[in-house]
């Protein structure tokens, strides 16, 4: 019997060959036909016919009705048995995000490696690039998305439950959904700073009592990016000069940040996630928060993995994320969702209308405005 037809060198082939005695010429064709199948079955052993990518499986039960669909998605993630999530949720987030999940769908472990940033995008390049596929689901913010969509690593997903996301909310194609969404506010620590006094504006930001006394983030290029378009790209370069003359603390992490203006290392954060804000403050910390226009919001988006290894257990946990019952759940964690209907629990950061700074928006300007932005804050640190 020959050897497993994946493991032949052209050389052993070769011998084989020889071995062989002439064919007569009424079996040729017979014979023909043989290596033509036997052709076929080591292309499709050795994954030279490419298999459906996740978005490919999951698109065909579009059509379906809701109650197929979802029995035939939960009869496959059965068998699949665990799904792998690269999350940026907060950990202390992540345990009560699994509970609820797995309690609605006992039978699927999830695996969660929490990551965020440059290194979430780096991460997921080396493995494409080593033909690793090891995650199902990510989500990352509006940056880091639009950079794991240029690597290759996504497919589309047109969830049912993106009906219930404004247009302006999501792509067309059905890459992006908000996992929630992150209204930018300018923090401040209340000790330090009193509400009546706290800036309204970024303009008050370059008043003589602010110098030494505030924190931004050493990679907030999306706050830059709004401003340029609120400005103008000339007057909002010479406004951040001019800010950049106040001496601020140049920090990573915006969690960070808010704990270090809530323990009084500086008055002001100029650009602060509002869930990071509001949950220092929950546990009694001299912290508050005010919005400073222009107002914007850094949408979070979920994501498909193209070569998802568990689609069909990718594909519930990504409905069931943004369902009701899942964005409920990241409300109450204190996050801002995007799904209508939601009871919000801080609705105040939704009284006013705010810019959506999406992957559209700041995917394409991002080198530019990175280099912009270091230029002006970071250049010679």
């Amino acid at each position: 019997m020959l050897a497993n037809p994946q493991l032949l060198s052209p050389c052993v082939i070769r011998d084989y060959a020889r071995a062989i005695p002439p064919v007569p010429v009424a079996v040729a064709p017979c014979l023909l036909v043989c290596l033509i199948l036997a052709g076929t079955f080591i292309l499709t052993a050795t994954g030279a016919y490419s298999q459906d990518t996740a978005g490919q499986i999951l698109a065909k039960f579009e059509k379906l009705s809701a109650e197929n669909r979802q029995k035939i998605l939960v009869e496959r993630a059965r068998s699949e048995k665990e799904v792998m999530f690269y999350s940026s949720l907060q950990t202390s987030d992540a345990e009560p995000f699994v509970r609820a999940f797995t309690k609605r769908y006992p039978f699927l472990k999830v695996n969660i490696y929490r990551i965020s940033g440059q290194k979430q995008v780096l991460m997921i390049q080396t493995e494409l690039n080593a033909g690793r596929n090891a995650f199902d689901v990510t989500n990352a913010s509006a940056a880091q998305a639009y950079g794991i969509k240029k690597t290759g690593a996504l497919d589309p997903y047109q969830t049912p439950q993106r009906q219930f996301f404004a247009t302006a909310h999501k792509d067309k194609e059905g890459y992006f959904t908000p996992t929630y969404i992150n209204p930018v506010v300018l923090g401040y620590n209340t000790n330090m700073v009193k509400r009546n006094e706290a800036p309204r504006r970024y303009e008050d930001l370059l008043e003589p009592k602010w110098k030494s006394n505030m924190i931004l983030d050493i990679e907030e290029f999306p706050w830059f990016a709004v401003l340029l378009k609120h400005y103008g790209r000339e007057k909002g370069l010479e406004y951040m000069r001019r800010l950049a003359k106040q001496d601020i603390l140049m920090g990573r992490g915006r969690t960070t940040q808010a704990q270090l203006i809530s323990a009084g290392e500086r008055a002001i954060g100029i650009a602060l996630n509002s869930s990071s804000v509001i949950d220092i403050k929950s546990r009694g910390a001299p912290l508050d928060w005010t919005i400073v226009d222009p107002y914007y919001a850094k949408p979070n988006m979920l994501m498909l993995a193209r070569h998802a290894p568990h689609p069909h257990a990718a594909a519930l946990l990504m409905d069931w994320t943004l369902s009701e019952e899942g964005q409920s759940l990241l409300a109450t964690l204190g996050y801002v969702v995007a799904r209508k209907g939601v009871k919000q629990s801080i609705p105040a950061l939704l009284e006013k209308e705010s810019f959506l700074a999406d992957p559209d928006f700041i995917g394409p300007i991002l080198e530019e405005t990175g280099k912009d932005f270091r230029s002006v804050f970071t250049s010679g640190r």
